[in-house]
């Protein structure tokens, strides 16, 4: 269990493992990802090799998504689909992946920051020529499972009966995740496991992010925004900026039934913090912000709150994020009046 970390493995975000633990089960789904060769290999199973494969992506600013309302693809390539511009669901723009094969000691061809940036932006040049590279607001990178059989691999094992492989599902996982996850409960039957209906399912969840135009939800209450503290009605309390993320919004995820116990968790499920600032703790200080309200209702203290250090894994610079403001987000007001202070 990581407490100092985001995304990624504990290496990569100087993560500190606070504890571990041993579980003990009758069937086991090995779904995990990069290392699921090496869960295979712990019960003598050596039929696949993952080789990951490191995809880059460049995240704009909201003002620069209505520069693509569709997916954009190149003509695929030898690794795949290629460079794609398109627009989030939450209006951003991002531009990516690459796609750079790892072997046992990280990338096989190293690629400096500087040139993963050029590399996407002359391909996304080509299907979007007018967006503005002083509007990158975050860029992440991730590892696709490709295994050696060139194929998702969701088969029982050869040597453990009881386990079932859901392993090397890169693209398109996501979209395949319900198919995968009913192929895999018939093969857990299969393997003599007979689960019951749970009657605590709900099918229907109702979402934690409330719907708001503009700085107004959608009754007509506007949502206030200030020092904290200042602000007592949690509904309108805003404590992301950026996002419009609201106190209430925050106790709605930590009072549902899968536990919370980290701000980077709580940006998965409300995006306080995925905003232009990137919890910038010099803008609005959303990540304390967070953290405090996660406490309150935890009971727990404000330290045992797992954090996401800023700017976590961003392989944009801190300079860059603070250098270029805009109307909607004066994120470097704070920089240039220490700047000013110099100067004079």
């Amino acid at each position: 269990m990581m407490r100092i970390g985001g995304s990624g493995s504990r290496r990569a975000v100087d993560g500190t493992v606070t504890e571990t633990e041993r579980i003990k089960c009758d069937y086991i789904v090995n779904c995990a990802g990069c290392a699921s060769d090496a869960i295979a290999k712990m019960v003598g199973d050596n039929s696949f090799t993952i080789k990951p494969r490191l995809g880059d992506y460049l995240l704009l600013n909201k003002n620069q998504g209505h520069l693509s309302h569709k997916i954009l693809f190149p003509c695929p390539g030898p690794l795949g689909k290629g460079v794609l511009v398109q627009q989030t669901l939450w209006g951003n723009l991002i531009l990516g992946p690459t796609a750079r094969d790892c072997g046992p000691d990280g990338p096989i061809e190293e690629m400096s920051k500087a040139s993963v940036m050029e590399y996407i932006i002359t391909r996304c040049r080509g299907l979007v020529p007018n967006f503005d590279m002083k509007h990158v607001i975050h860029a992440f990178c991730g590892a696709r499972a490709k295994s050696d059989r060139g194929d998702w691999i969701i088969e029982p094992c050869a040597t453990a009966p009881r386990m079932v492989h859901a392993a090397g599902i890169d693209s398109p996982g996501l979209a395949g995740s319900p198919a995968i996850a009913v192929e895999v409960v018939q093969l857990l039957r299969a393997a003599g496991f007979t689960p019951g209906p749970n009657p605590d399912f709900n099918p229907v969840r109702k979402p934690i992010i409330v719907p708001k135009k503009g700085y107004k939800l959608m009754n007509g209450k506007g949502l206030k925004m200030g020092p904290k503290g200042k602000c007592k009605d949690p509904e309108l309390n805003v404590v992301c900026k950026c996002e419009k993320v609201t106190e209430s919004e925050i106790v709605e995820a930590m009072r549902r039934s899968l536990p919370i116990d980290s701000t980077q968790a709580m940006r998965k499920r409300t995006r306080a913090g995925m905003g232009h600032c990137q919890a910038d703790p010099e803008n609005y200080d959303c990540e304390c912000r967070v953290a405090e309200i996660m406490a309150r209702e935890a009971k727990i203290p404000v330290a045992a709150v797992g954090r996401r250090p800023w700017p976590a894994t961003t392989t944009v610079s801190y300079t860059h994020l603070r250098a270029h403001e805009t109307p909607e987000h004066l994120v470097c007001r704070l920089l240039l009046e220490k700047k000013k202070m110099i100067n004079v």
